[in-house]
């Protein structure tokens, strides 16, 4: 098309207005260059495109069906990783291959091989997940090996003032370790309203992302190397999409977030000379890596249970991991393979690399000192432990309440001897006294017994462990839930239920996974909740940049805007309370967290102690069962024999012993426990009142700066502090009973493992040769770093033989 001179000496500043006036230059002496022009301005608008290190992306802008959001462009499907199909199975992932041309990333891809159909573990799922597994099923129905893929939700560029790189939200999604998938995740709301970019992702779970041998043959732990490598993928890529690979943060719920704790605790997260931390922030809702069920410590037992079913039983690893890489990936995850209670089949694994050591000893030595960390629990978490164990309409029996308790240590405990002491102690503890009859009253308890002994005792436990050095901690307690017909009116806010208000569903009304009827203080706040996580995601601080205000829902200010979320300390250990009523309180539950931190692993050893003071007479354990065997009536007061009764007629009994008076029966030992408590808790109440005396000098010795956080923590400051600790414990003996930083050896770990775990798996034995690689030489740990970088600067091994 010729120009006029007039039109091309003129000089025009912004090229918008120059392109303005070529094209109705050129669609004045030819119309039909306007539809043409038209056309692919829409095209470009609808479908943006973005160039990677892989190669070009299409993607789709989409409005946001909100009068107050903006569009958001999403790039979905996204390859992260190579497909860890063939001999690629059971093996860490490989960055994925470039393309040419532009792909299309559209639509999602397949989720990674899943069963929901078998016997699904709910006590660990989501109260949505569970209330509404046929919409869950049309989310997972395209299934295959080929599934590492990304979902990116970004905001659009509308005004000028949002070219700033954004910060970017990756979404760990929660489930079993067995199930879900990132696709289900919708991050539109939650991109337009906090001006981030949002990723969800899936990764492999169950069988085919932690299965391990114990050993080089099938390390595990690639969900896990699944995740990292999509961090690795969004840091050097996000700046594509405008988003700030110097502010990433994953966040998670449930599994999601003790997958999130346990990247903390990984050396694979932090990066390496040639690219830096893969992130730098972490918001842990629901989850910890201290929790029962967030690290598997049977690996071997699990393995052999599917290789038996599938007819891949060899004695040697290697073929073994063989014949299951030829089994189809169907075969494998409907084999219906169950752990024990509160326990997980196929997890994450202490390996040595990945999980160097058990999590409580890594977050004790500072692994995870150099993230900024937000954490917490919902109100009533353990709502399914109780719900599918009886029906709590009319409230929780006598007997009902026993026998959930006595299931609960059996399953979790195990004790040969000590478990009537624990028992009875936990009884006591979980009683209200002045309503001890009320079964509306029992029920309610027995939610917090296990709400307490899941979530929170290790949460606040992983709290007071990262901001013990000043790392920056902030914790929250959720305590509301949408009206729906998913759970029990009675019920509070259960496992998953912040999730919705996270991700801003209150403000585009139900979903089919979400199928409540909310309210506008519903969508106030989503609202509060969207803007903390958002403001922590852009600053590490909930409370800015952006100010709470949610006037365009409510004419009126909301509570929030007049409450600042306070860091968490060990000492003060203040929180946010999340409800329609907000307000800033101090030591979550903390009676029964000091019960589950303090006490309980004393009465571990109650009854060696019992037996220590015996030393004249080393007692034979009591035989409840009669010669004739019908079970006694007595406590442990029968004769026992030596030998066995042979048959039921009465038969030929050994010499019998009676015995010593100086052994303590079972009942003694639950009323030194009950009195051990009582004396515990007078202790934590003197230590309170101590505390509010001198809180004045402490908060005035707390405004000194605190130590500089090193990479491994050690540094001169975690020394002195370590130090100043000791010395002050020595000092005050009763120091140590309501110092929170307190932790009773080994405590934790006996209480997250099964009464028949094997012992931890120690670095010597993950890199132990299978049978038929003898005299070769071993195995390197995993290497997911760039050829030519040294790990010399990696943390050492620790030692994992602590049992």
């Amino acid at each position: 098309v010729a120009f006029p001179p007039s039109l091309l000496d003129t000089e025009i500043s912004q090229d918008f207005s120059a392109s303005f006036y070529v094209v109705m230059y050129c669609t004045r002496q030819n119309p039909q260059i306007l539809f043409i022009l038209t056309r692919t301005a829409t095209t470009q608008k609808f479908y943006p495109t973005v160039t990677t290190q892989f190669g070009k992306l299409r993607g789709l802008r989409v409005p946001v069906p909100s009068e107050v959001l903006r569009p958001v462009d999403q790039y979905l499907g996204v390859p992260y990783a190579a497909p860890p199909v063939g001999e690629k199975r059971f093996m860490p992932p490989e960055q994925p291959s470039s393309w040419s041309g532009v792909k299309n990333a559209t639509h999602f891809m397949p989720v990674c091989p899943q069963n929901i159909h078998s016997t699904v573990p709910e006590i660990m799922m989501p109260i949505w997940f569970t209330y509404n597994l046929d919409t869950v099923a049309t989310y997972i129905q395209d299934q295959s090996e080929d599934c590492l893929y990304l979902n990116i939700y970004a905001p659009t560029d509308d005004d000028i003032r949002d070219s700033e790189a954004r910060p970017v939200m990756v979404y760990i999604h929660g489930g079993s370790y067995m199930e879900g998938t990132g696709n289900m995740m919708d991050g539109s709301i939650l991109a337009s309203y906090g001006n981030v970019i949002v990723v969800t992702l899936n990764y492999r779970i169950g069988i085919l992302g932690f299965l391990s041998t114990g050993d080089q043959a099938a390390k595990g732990n690639y969900g896990l190397l699944d995740q990292i490598q999509a961090l690795r993928w969004i840091s050097k890529n996000i700046g594509y999409f405008g988003g700030d690979p110097g502010r990433i943060t994953v966040f998670g719920s449930g599994i999601g977030a003790s997958c999130v704790s346990l990247l903390t605790l990984s050396h694979h997260s932090e990066g390496n000379k040639t690219e830096k931390s893969l992130f730098h922030r972490a918001i842990i809702q629901s989850g910890s890596a201290l929790s029962s069920w967030a690290v598997n410590y049977q690996p071997v037992k699990y393995t052999r249970m599917l290789a038996e079913r599938v007819g891949c039983n060899v004695l040697d690893t290697v073929d073994m991991v063989s014949c299951l890489q030829k089994k189809s990936a169907k075969e494998l995850v409907e084999q219906d393979i169950q752990a024990a209670r509160y326990r997980v089949a196929f997890g994450p694994v202490i390996d040595g690399d990945v999980i160097p050591d058990d999590p409580e000893i890594l977050m004790e030595q500072g692994e995870f000192l150099n993230y900024d960390i937000m954490l917490g629990v919902n109100q009533g978490e353990g709502l399914r432990f109780v719900e599918n164990a009886m029906d709590l309409e009319d409230g929780v029996s006598g007997s009902d309440f026993d026998f959930a308790v006595s299931d609960f240590v059996d399953s979790l405990y195990g004790y040969p001897e000590g478990k009537d002491t624990l028992r009875e102690t936990i009884k006591f503890m979980y009683t209200d006294w002045a309503d001890k009859d009320n079964p509306e009253t029992r029920r309610k308890t027995l939610v917090a017994l296990f709400t307490d002994h899941q979530w929170v005792e290790p949460s606040v436990v992983t709290a007071d462990l990262h901001a013990r050095y000043g790392s920056p901690t902030y914790f929250y307690a959720f305590y509301h839930h949408c009206q729906s017909l998913m759970k029990p009116v009675w019920s509070d806010s259960a496992h998953g239920d912040e999730v919705p208000y996270v991700f801003g569903i209150p403000m585009v009304g139900p979903t089919d996974l979400f199928p409540c009827n909310f309210s506008r203080n519903d969508i106030m706040l989503s609202a509060v909740v969207m803007t903390y996580w958002t403001n922590f995601a852009k600053s590490g601080d909930p409370n800015k940049p952006v100010p709470q205000d949610t006037k365009f829902i409510h004419t009126k200010a909301n509570r929030f805007e007049e409450v600042a979320w306070s860091k968490y300390n060990p000492y003060d250990q203040m929180y946010l309370h999340i409800g329609l009523k907000p307000r800033i309180r101090d030591h979550y539950r903390a009676t029964k967290v000091a019960f589950w931190k303090h006490l309980v692993p004393h009465l571990y050893n109650l009854h060696d102690m019992f037996h220590y003071s015996s030393t004249t007479t080393k007692v034979t354990p009591l035989d409840a069962t009669q010669s004739n065997g019908k079970r006694s009536s007595s406590t442990g007061r029968t004769p026992i024999s030596t030998a066995n009764s042979h048959g039921e007629g009465g038969g030929e009994m050994g010499p019998l012993i009676m015995p010593n008076p100086r052994d303590y029966s079972t009942e003694l030992s639950v009323t030194i426990a009950v009195g051990a408590s009582l004396l515990f808790l007078n202790v934590l109440a003197f230590a309170a009142l101590y505390y509010r005396k001198d809180k004045r000098s402490r908060q005035e010795t707390s405004q000194q700066p605190s130590p500089q956080r090193e990479s491994k923590g050690n540094s001169a400051g975690h020394t002195n502090t370590v130090d100043e600790t000791l010395s002050s414990q020595q000092r005050n003996p009763c120091e140590a009973l309501h110092n929170p930083l307190h932790v009773s050896p080994s405590y934790s770990i006996s209480q997250r493992r099964s009464p028949d775990d094997i012992p931890l798996m120690t670095p010597n034995n993950i890199t132990m040769i299978p049978n038929s690689l003898m005299g070769l030489s071993n195995m390197s740990p995993y290497s997911t770093f760039p050829a030519g970088y040294s790990s010399a600067g990696l943390p050492s091994t620790h030692s994992t033989t602590r049992v």
